[in-house]
C-alpha cells in the first residue's frame, strides 16, 4: 500500500515549491480521473497555489456525467485546455497526473521536462511507457486513484466539499462496478468517509445516467460477443461503426454478466484507431494482457489503442495473447 504520510509530504513540500500546480488526467477523463483531479486541487487550494486541470478532449466527447462536471466547475477548479495552457507555461510548474502514469494517454506529455517535477498517483501498472518522476505513487492494491486521494485528502485534514465528495465516490463506484468488484475494507472506508462529507447516492446515480442513443448502440455491441474455451468473452465490432471509449468499456463490464472470469471489447474510436477494452473478475489479469498488445491496467480492468489495423485483425491478436498464465493465482 502507498504510505500516505510519505505521499502527504511529498506532494504539500512540491506544491510549496513550485509555480503552479498543473494536474492531468488521462485523456478522456472518466470520473475517477475527473474526482481524483479536483481532490488534488483541494491540496492547492489549501496552500494558496494555483492549480489547473486540463482536459483537453471537447465536452461532446466526454462521458455525460464527466461532461456535468467539468462544465459545472471549469471555473472553480481552473479546468482548461491544452492550448490555454501553453500561455501559461513556466519551468517550475509541478505536473500532477492522477489516475494515469502512461506518457501517451496524457495530453502534453512533451511539455514535462524534469521528473524532479512530476508526482504520479495511479492504480494501473506501469512498464516502459510510465512517464519519468522522481514521485510514483503507483499501487494496483487500490480500487481507483480517488480512494487513494480520499486518503491524501484525509491526511491533509482537508475538509471535501459535498460536491467533490460526490465526484470522488462516483470514481469509486465507476471502477469497482458499482461497489461489486474489487473492494477492500479500506475502499468501503473511503467511501464512509466521502458519506461523512456529504456524498449522496441519489446525486452519484444521476451521474451515470445514460444516453440513450448510447446505451442503444453499447446493447448493439454487446449481441457481438463470443466466448473462448478460457471462458473469456470477446466482442468484436462492425468495421463500419464507430464508438466511444466508454461504450467499449461498458460492454466489456456488462458481459461479466454472463459468467465469464474475464471480458474485451473491439471497436473503432476513430479513422485508423481501434481500442480494446478489458475488464476481470478476480480470476485473469487484464493489465498484464492489455500490457502484452501495448496498453496497460490493473488485475481488473485495462485498455490498449492499435493504429492502422482492423477489428478483425486486432480480435486475432487479442486471442493470440490470450494465456492460462494470465490467470490469477488467489491462494499464493
Amino acid at each position: 500500500m502507498i504510505e500516505v504520510k510519505k505521499l502527504k509530504s511529498d506532494i504539500e513540500n512540491k506544491i510549496i515549491n513550485s509555480e503552479k500546480v498543473v494536474i492531468l488526467p488521462h485523456n478522456n477523463a472518466d470520473f475517477d480521473a475527473i474526482g481524483s483531479a479536483m481532490g488534488i486541487s483541494l491540496v492547492s487550494k489549501k496552500l494558496k497555489k494555483d492549480s489547473y486541470i486540463l482536459v483537453n478532449d471537447p465536452l461532446y466527447k466526454l462521458d455525460p456525467g464527466v461532461r456535468i462536471i467539468v462544465d459545472e466547475n471549469k471555473r472553480e477548479y481552473n479546468i482548461i485546455n491544452s492550448d490555454k495552457y501553453n500561455g501559461m507555461v513556466h519551468p517550475n510548474d509541478l505536473f500532477v497526473l492522477t489516475d494515469v502514469n502512461k506518457k501517451y494517454l496524457i495530453s502534453i506529455p512533451e511539455l514535462i521536462k524534469s521528473k524532479d517535477n512530476t508526482i504520479i498517483i495511479d492504480h494501473h501498472d506501469s512498464d516502459e511507457n510510465t512517464i519519468e518522476a522522481a514521485s510514483k505513487y503507483i499501487d494496483t492494491s487500490y480500487s481507483s486513484a480517488s480512494e487513494i486521494i480520499v486518503s491524501l485528502l484525509s491526511a491533509c485534514k482537508i475538509k471535501i466539499p459535498a460536491c467533490v465528495a460526490n465526484y470522488l465516490y462516483a470514481g469509486i463506484y465507476l471502477d469497482t462496478a458499482k461497489l461489486t468488484k474489487n473492494c477492500t475494507a479500506d475502499t468501503m472506508k473511503a467511501v464512509s468517509k466521502l458519506f461523512e462529507y456529504g456524498a449522496n447516492t441519489n446525486k452519484v446515480n444521476d451521474l451515470f445516467k445514460e444516453d440513450f442513443i448510447s446505451d442503444r448502440k453499447v446493447q448493439n455491441l454487446i449481441n457481438n460477443v463470443q466466448m473462448t474455451n478460457l471462458m473469456i468473452a470477446i466482442i468484436l465490432a462492425d468495421e463500419d461503426e464507430e464508438y466511444s471509449r466508454e461504450e467499449i468499456a461498458k460492454a466489456a463490464d456488462y458481459v461479466l454478466k454472463y459468467g465469464a472470469d474475464a471480458a474485451f471489447a473491439v471497436g473503432k474510436i476513430e479513422d485508423n484507431m481501434i481500442s480494446i477494452s478489458g475488464r476481470s473478475t478476480e480470476k485473469i489479469n487484464i493489465g498484464s494482457i492489455m500490457g502484452a498488445l501495448g496498453g496497460g491496467g490493473n488485475p481488473y480492468s485495462g485498455a490498449t489503442k492499435i493504429e492502422n489495423s482492423t477489428i478483425e485483425e486486432v480480435g486475432k491478436q487479442l486471442k493470440k495473447a490470450l494465456k492460462p498464465s494470465y490467470y490469477i493465482d488467489n491462494n499464493k
